[in-house]
């Protein structure tokens, strides 16, 4: 195989990331131009190309190509808060043991019945968590598009959250789960920063002038 067709054959699994039709008007043209500026030798992408050619094709699937710097903010601010509910997920799942044995501690009275309720309680969660992986990702999503329901969804989460983490600390789960209470924390600090992103000034005419594209979404409902 010769250097420049290892070359554009990386190039053309790059390009392949863009969405169909864009890489269907584009793709030859974007191919051309990476291997008519490749350096003399090359036989493959380089690392930081490849990252920009990545980041470009995430943009586009989430539909960031036009969306102002607030939203784009936000959009990676709402995938960062998935990520850390899978790290919920991983933690709670890690200390299952530890979390029983914590709350054993607390009430030993109770034992037979405390170890019941807390696997239950961790069952339930590894159903619920990866919902909240699937839901955060929509709802960024449907912001980078400039959906007005993944905008609201987006608050209606963060308020929901703060509610949950407010009653997480009432019952003094800080003792009994701390690694999975400090992960969904960072979950709930990274959807509030969120939606203040999508709030902020410069994000309200995106949402306006994007209403035509949100449609097919809103329609969900």
């Amino acid at each position: 195989m010769s250097q420049v067709t290892r070359l554009e054959r990386g190039y053309r699994r790059l390009v392949a990331c863009y969405p169909r039709s864009f890489r269907k008007e584009n793709g030859a043209e974007i191919i051309a131009v990476l291997l008519a500026t490749a350096p003399e030798g090359q036989q493959r992408p380089g690392v930081a190309e490849s990252v920009d050619l990545l980041a470009g094709a995430f943009r586009m699937h989430m539909g960031l190509s036009r969306a102002p710097r607030t939203v784009m903010i936000a959009v990676r601010l709402m995938c960062l808060g998935a990520l850390a509910e899978l790290g919920v997920l991983v933690t709670t799942l890690v200390t299952w043991g530890s979390i029983r044995a914590n709350a054993i501690a607390h009430y030993p009275q109770y034992a037979a019945v405390v170890t019941r309720i807390v696997n239950e309680d961790i069952t339930g969660d590894m159903v619920i968590l990866p919902v909240l992986v699937v839901a955060w990702l929509w709802v960024a999503w449907g912001n980078g598009r400039g959906s007005q329901l993944a905008r609201v969804a987006a608050i209606v989460f963060a308020v929901l959250y703060t509610l949950a983490l407010g009653v997480n600390l009432s019952e003094d789960l800080v003792s009994l789960a701390p690694a999975a209470l400090i992960v969904s924390a960072t979950s709930w600090a990274l959807g509030l920063a969120s939606v203040g992103f999508i709030l902020a000034p410069q994000s309200w005419a995106y949402y306006e002038r994007a209403r035509p594209h949100s449609r097919p979404l809103d329609a969900v409902v």
